[in-house]
């Protein structure tokens, strides 16, 4: 099997209070996009030639703490990426926030099986006041802010659908009760990449995270509340391990 190559991206969980907590605002990618059409996500999207600065100046130093976290990537691509990331929010979102703004957590590398591929470092930031979000009607069809529990509570109503690292974030995000509890968090969580496994059985397709009995944990990094997604009428459904 030839494998693709996995696209460098980014994407931008964007938070605002609410008077429970806070939201996170999603948006739904039209049916008819080549990459994950139908499905609820954070805005966010490919690293673009035009996002590598030949001479950073001064950005370097403002996203030194971030690039210092992003461990096993160049500097020159860690500014690329946070660049890529406010562009893909202000094209996708209308709202605009600086790169230093930005706070990466995570790093989800799509799994080798897919035909497209990206290695998407996600970023964490607050909505800027004065400025309101709302989809942009080309890739995206539909945008809403969601407490993170209930956008979980809605996907299991198959309401929406959430590929496995959209459910993940929102799942952990709810374990959160302020939004600057969520930044210390994200400032201070450890990175790690994850590349899902991926098992065909028969009929059925299998997604599992690190810390599934089929998919040792990475040393020092928490165990998600649900390893493994089973493929199901088009959607990626979690699933007890002990009965799939």
């Amino acid at each position: 099997m030839t494998v693709a190559p996995a696209r460098p991206a980014s994407t931008v969980v964007l938070l605002r209070p609410s008077a429970a907590r806070f939201e996170v605002f999603l948006v739904r990618r039209h049916d008819n996009v080549a990459f994950m059409g139908g499905v609820t996500v954070f805005p966010g999207g490919g690293v673009d030639p035009a996002d590598e600065v030949a001479e950073p100046g001064d950005m370097a130093d403002r996203l030194a703490p971030a690039i210092a976290r992003m461990d096993g990537v160049r500097p020159a691509h860690a500014i690329a990426h946070h660049l890529a990331a406010s562009r893909e929010l202000l094209e996708e979102s209308g709202v605009r926030v600086q790169p230093h703004d930005l706070t990466p957590f995570a790093r989800w590398v799509t799994p080798e099986f897919q035909p497209k591929r990206f290695d998407t470092w996600f970023f964490l930031a607050l909505v800027p006041a004065g400025q309101a979000a709302a989809h942009d009607g080309v890739e995206n069809s539909d945008s809403a802010w969601v407490d993170p529990a209930d956008a979980i509570e809605m996907c299991r109503r198959d309401e929406i659908s959430l590929p496995p690292p959209t459910w993940t974030t929102l799942r952990k995000l709810g374990s959160f009760a302020t939004v600057e509890e969520t930044a210390r968090w994200a400032r201070e969580t450890r990175i790690v990449r994850v590349q899902p496994a991926f098992v065909q059985r028969e009929t059925d397709r299998l997604l599992m995270l690190p810390g599934d009995p089929l998919y040792p944990a990475t040393t020092g990094v928490d165990v998600p509340a649900e390893t493994r997604f089973l493929m199901k009428d088009g959607r990626w459904t979690p699933v007890d391990p002990s009965h799939s």
